[in-house]
């Protein structure tokens, strides 16, 4: 039971990090008028990446504390 709720959380948290460095990079690169705003745009989503993958790595590592 705990094996699949830490694997669930591990893999969703590795996917939302995936997706938000994704956005990140697009918003980056459609800059358009407002380099600024993009460029701010940009940073926030890659700080969310870095917020979901550091999660999925603590995530993981309690994970292996648990077994």
């Amino acid at each position: 039971m705990v094996n699949g709720v830490m694997l669930t959380l591990v893999l969703g948290c590795g996917i939302i990090a995936s997706l938000c460095a994704i956005i990140a990079a697009w918003s980056y690169l459609r800059r358009g008028r407002e380099p600024e705003t993009a460029d701010r745009l940009a940073r926030r989503w890659l700080v969310a990446t870095a917020v979901f993958g550091i999660s999925a790595l603590v995530l993981r590592f309690v994970w292996l504390l648990l077994l």
